[in-house]
């Protein structure tokens, strides 16, 4: 993909600030322009993150294809090279014969981390509690941006009100090391807003203060309590961009919308629907405010995608991408917009999504939301080990977030280490018994593994739930048994059933796949999935990932993978093409009985 300067994101190199739209590298507070083409590949190497990139690769997405002589190219690397021996944090390795990889030292620093906990309501109405988180939630966002420090997610550093606040016990719960608290009273137009910096190790408080403003000060009363708890965390503060003041009702209907999408579980509730006419009717009153614009472009591309929108795909669409570019001409370091855009794309198309999410990674590097998306993408390309790394990374940003502590879990299993990922199902069903998506993963993943203990201990739960649920839950306990059982007979229904699901639908859904091979019949697996069609995969109104997601047959137990048939279905799914093509190959190259990468150039190369 081309590298376009004017909207690439703002990202980290060691401890550089890259802002490519401006063509400057940062250090020290003193600033660099480069030139347009060396800024170009200096993107495109970054972009990769520690992958090789090819000069072709190179001349495609930096000169646009033309040819070029070796020394143009030669003339870039080595001026980003003089860069990093003046700077440090990172370099760039000529691989021979292939291309350039550039890698970040690792730092030694000790690692800090924020937690920005809700204020408290003093307003004397409960009307108001959404209004004082709004302020902390602000404030958290803003401190996000800064370099230096890790800012606890709002889903986790919420979850702490009242006595539970006590600076140990939230120290203790989220392995953090500074805690930013405070208190919001609000009288007509008027606000007060208390609020101190406390070291957990020492239980010193590092700054605290009081402000008395009128409502309409609001935004910069955050910006400057953000800006001080940076300097006392001696942290590089980033203000944000063009986020124009609002009039305090404006401002209450964004906070709200914001509320909503922050308690949402994207495209499985109405959260998106539900905050879309408040996000539209605070971008009507303050048009020039970046981050009203990405919460808008996530809300409709959380609807549109969810499959609850009304009116024509198309129209949806063109609204997605409206609300997203807005934001990032605003503000380009709008990571969200990025993710917004990245569901447009069909699950199919591999590379689109990740060069997306990538760019939503480079604006918001500590953000779990597209660290969350990242690695629920690599998991579908097969890349296992680097699905478990983004999980690791967003749980370490959400750690009280089930959905977060889920993944992780689930990745173990898919890496290998079984014995980990069902001790983590396990505590997580303890922690969060009526949490419905733990149960299911750990009844599924204990029984496929033989770990009928902790099955044992889980099952009687299923009483617990009812409707939808419980039929799901009914079905992993059906499929338990039929592993536990010599019996061949359920298994051959099985196998009619999704028959006869192919026969009505015209495809069969992967986790349907994933179960035969483990009911030892991988070859009827493949056989069936070379009657399917998967066109849907590269439509772009095509279903919802679920059961249509490609992640349950890159499992190492997946016997259907062990055949070379597999690199036919992985070419129908665009997957050959991307690995070919991004260099990034999933996990089982490793272990397969075959050569897959051999396979796939060859399907490659068959491609009209």
């Amino acid at each position: 993909m081309t590298v376009d300067l004017a909207h690439e994101a703002p990202f980290e190199l060691g401890d550089l600030a890259v802002r490519p739209s401006v063509r400057e590298v940062v250090a020290s507070g003193k600033a660099q322009i480069l030139e347009p083409r060396v800024m170009q590949v200096l993107v495109a190497l970054a972009r990769d993150g520690g992958q090789v990139v090819s000069r072709d690769d190179l001349i495609t997405s930096c000169w646009g294809g033309r040819v070029v002589s070796d020394d143009a190219i030669n003339r870039c690397i080595s001026a980003i090279r003089r860069i990093a021996e003046s700077h440090g944090g990172f370099s760039v390795e000529t691989v021979a014969r292939v291309g350039y990889r550039l890698t970040q030292a690792s730092r030694s620093l000790p690692e800090r981390r924020l937690a920005v906990l809700p204020f408290d309501n003093l307003s004397g109405d409960s009307a108001m509690d959404f209004f004082s988180d709004g302020i902390a939630d602000e404030i958290q966002q803003t401190l996000a941006r800064s370099r230096g420090i890790k800012v606890v997610a709002r889903s986790s550093a919420f979850q702490f009100r009242g006595s539970q606040k006590a600076v140990r016990n939230v120290a203790d719960q989220l392995q953090v090391s500074h805690v930013l608290d405070g208190s919001v009273r609000r009288s007509g137009q008027r606000i007060r807003i208390n609020a101190q910096l406390v070291d957990c190790a020492s239980g010193d408080t590092l700054w605290t203060d009081g402000f008395r403003r009128m409502l309409d000060d609001v935004f910069l009363l955050q910006d400057e309590i953000a800006e001080a708890v940076a300097k006392a965390l001696e942290v590089v503060f980033s203000p944000p961009k063009a986020r124009s003041e609002m009039p305090i009702t404006t401002y209450e209907t964004y906070l709200k919308a914001q509320s909503i999408m922050d308690e949402g579980a994207r495209l499985f509730d109405d959260s998106g629907a539900a905050a879309t006419p408040l996000l539209e009717q605070v971008v009507r009153e303050v048009p020039d405010n970046a981050r009203a614009w990405e919460l808008l472009a996530n809300a409709r591309a959380w609807t549109l995608r969810s499959g609850r929108r009304k009116g024509l795909y198309a129209e949806g669409r063109a609204g997605v991408i409206e609300a997203a570019e807005t934001a990032l001409r605003l503000d380009p370091t709008c990571g969200g917009a990025y993710e917004a855009l990245s569901l447009l794309e069909p699950w199919g198309a591999h590379r689109a999504r990740e060069i997306l999410l990538q760019r939503a990674l480079r604006a918001r590097p500590n953000d779990p939301g597209p660290l969350s998306s990242m690695s629920t993408f690599c998991w579908g390309v097969g890349r296992l080990r680097d699905a478990l790394s983004f999980a690791e990374r967003a749980c370490e940003l959400n750690p009280l977030f089930p959905a977060a502590r889920l993944e992780v879990a689930q990745m173990q299993l898919y890496v290998g280490n079984q014995d980990a990922s069902i001790r983590m199902l396990s505590e997580l069903h303890r922690l969060w018994p009526p949490n419905f998506t733990i149960l299911l993963s750990l009844l599924s993943f204990s029984s496929n593994r033989g770990y009928w203990d902790a099955y044992r201990d889980a099952l009687p739960d299923v009483a617990n739930f009812h409707g939808w649920q419980a039929a799901q839950l009914n079905n992993a306990v059906q499929h338990a048994a039929i592993l536990a059982s010599d019996d061949p007979e359920p298994r051959r229904a099985f196998l009619e059933i999704c028959r006869s699901r192919l026969a009505e639908k015209g495809y069969l859904g992967f986790h349907f796949l994933a179960q035969l091979s483990l009911f030892g019949m991988p070859d009827e697996a493949l056989t069936l999935a070379e009657q399917a069609s998967y066109d849907h995969m590269f439509d772009p109104d095509g279903p919802l990932p679920g059961s249509h997601f490609p992640g349950p047959i890159f499992g190492p137990w997946c016997a259907m993978n062990q055949d070379l048939r597999f690199v036919g279905l992985c070419d129908r799914l665009g997957l050959c093409a991307y690995w070919a093509e991004s260099g990034h190959w999933p996990d089982c190259a490793e272990w397969l009985p075959y050569d897959l990468k051999a396979a796939v150039h060859r399907c490659v190369s068959k491609a009209p």
